[in-house]
């Protein structure tokens, strides 16, 4: 390839580096020593430096060739990932992420029904909204709230447009309107969703300090704070449907509808995959169930 070395030689180089010995790095790749010598000696006719010092009989890594071992560590780690990720997925298997909130209040006391349905697909869960990791294959599905669809790599399926309001436990309604200087109510925050009051603020013309009052690390805690009688949380309508229903939360004001909605985002080469499609219909039937 150009621009690079030899494969072999900056494999052997990485197994050397590792073991900082050449022995002990044609033990691990089951060559001989000098097979070994042989190829750190290529990489550095190639790159016109030795990556090795050696005395006594000893090798040592040059500044440069530290460089190198870090560089072929991460790269090499990489394609192991990557590989494992594309050989095991013959084994029907889905790694699903999205915002804590959405995994506790709406996708755990659903996805039982998936698994009904699709018992032969195993799911794994994660909590980030990184979509560098669908690019890099470490998730299938990204499950996000934004503004709009991404870039052509990424293909966004759009599951609900996003509502938000102001919900409380039925104790703490006290007739406030969206008149109201909400300075004067007790507001709960989530640090995940730092703008969520300003957001509603800006689409309802409410007024008030919408920074004060009490700060949870992450919108679910903020949401059983407001079930307890705590405060006023801002909350995404999706997340409380099944709470308002119940009763244990209220939503005086109603929702408002703001600039971004809910979608479910892959790696657009794998749009198409089984497991994928399978869990974007599900995932656009339970969206229409739940209104």
């Amino acid at each position: 390839m150009p621009g690079l070395p030899s494969l072999r030689a900056l494999r052997y180089f990485h197994q050397a580096a590792l073991h900082q010995s050449f022995s002990l790095a044609a033990q691990s790749l089951n060559v001989t020593h000098s097979a070994v010598s042989h190829q750190i000696k290529l990489l550095e006719e190639w790159l016109g430096k030795p990556v090795f010092l050696r005395t006594s009989g000893r090798v040592q890594l040059t500044s440069d060739g530290e460089r190198l071992k870090v560089c072929c560590m991460q790269t090499f780690s990489q394609i192991e990932t990557t590989c494992e990720k594309i050989r095991t997925r013959n084994l029907h298997s889905l790694t699903v992420s999205c915002a804590p909130s959405f995994l506790a209040q709406w996708l755990i006391p659903r996805i039982s029904r998936f698994s009904e349905r699709h018992g032969e697909i195993a799911l794994t869960f994660q909590t980030h909204v990184d979509i560098d990791k669908v690019r890099s294959e470490h998730t299938d599905v990204l499950i996000l709230s934004h503004e709009q669809a991404l870039q052509e790599d990424i293909a966004a399926t759009p599951i609900a447009v996003d509502n938000i309001g102001p919900v409380c436990a039925p104790s703490l309604v006290k007739g406030f309107t969206v008149e109201t200087d909400f300075s004067t109510l007790p507001l709960l925050h989530a640090d995940t969703k730092p703008h969520a009051w300003a957001e509603w603020a800006k689409k309802t013309g409410a007024r008030g300090d919408f920074w004060a009052g009490r700060h949870f690390d992450n919108l679910t805690l903020a949401i059983q704070a407001a079930r307890n009688g705590m405060g006023i949380i801002m909350t995404p309508q999706i997340l409380v449907k099944k709470e308002i229903r119940e009763g244990t939360l209220i939503a005086p004001l109603g929702f408002a509808e703001v600039d971004r909605a809910t979608w479910m985002m892959v790696k657009a080469s794998r749009s198409e995959e089984r497991e994928i499609g399978l869990f974007r219909r599900w995932l656009l039937e339970e969206a229409v169930l739940a209104g």
